[in-house]
């Protein structure tokens, strides 16, 4: 197994993972529900139940491991042929999280905020949500044929570590492009997969 085909199945179990992860707070989070004794409880005079403060934990924590995930993307991973697939895809993660966080805690901030306030809150989170959505734009416009091909299959799935800024031995190395396998300096063809050295 080369090391393309090793971060990819890094990658998949990485995903793997946060799907389990997900998948057991989603069902923790439904079966509190369930159990009406949270429901009747206020928590300290706040308008909340108990439920209502389980939940956003619950939900707290969701966002946690969806945001360490997406934030790991781009310093685990790179596509050798489109170095900047996987900030794109850290900045949908953080994207998505942002509008995820706005869902799931509006109706903890209807409580906690007087009515004036919660309009704050959706102002901050619009602002937020522009912000991400710009940079996002910025990236995905800037990189538009690049991710064309990887949609039409022009480029192919090949994951590389980044290079570290201060890693000499990195730079020195020669990796071939099409499977990553680490060349000797003057080889014109790839040992491993037969791929032309550019």
């Amino acid at each position: 197994m080369n090391k393309s085909e090793t971060l990819l199945n890094d990658l998949g179990v990485r995903v793997v993972k946060l799907c389990i992860i997900l998948g057991v707070m989603f069902l923790f989070r439904f079966l509190v529900s369930k159990i009406e004794v949270f429901d009747e409880n206020e928590f300290f005079n706040t308008g909340l139940t108990v439920l209502d403060v389980m939940i956003g934990v619950v939900n707290g924590i969701i966002l946690v491991f969806l945001m360490k995930f997406g934030l790991s993307l781009d310093k685990r991973y790179e596509l050798v042929k489109f170095p900047k697939a996987m900030t794109i895809a850290k900045w949908v993660v953080i994207l998505s999280s942002a509008i995820l966080a706005y869902q799931i805690f509006y109706h903890m901030a209807k409580h906690i905020f007087r009515r004036h306030d919660i309009e704050t809150y959706n102002i901050t989170f619009l602002i937020i949500s522009i912000l991400l959505l710009a940079r996002l734009g910025v990236l995905i416009f800037s990189n538009m044929e690049m991710i064309t091909d990887l949609f039409m299959g022009k480029i192919g799935i090949v994951l590389r570590e980044p290079a570290t800024d201060g890693s000499a031995e990195q730079e020195a190395e020669l990796k071939c492009s099409g499977c990553g396998k680490v060349v000797e300096k003057g080889s014109a063809f790839c040992p491993k997969c037969g791929a032309k050295i550019a």
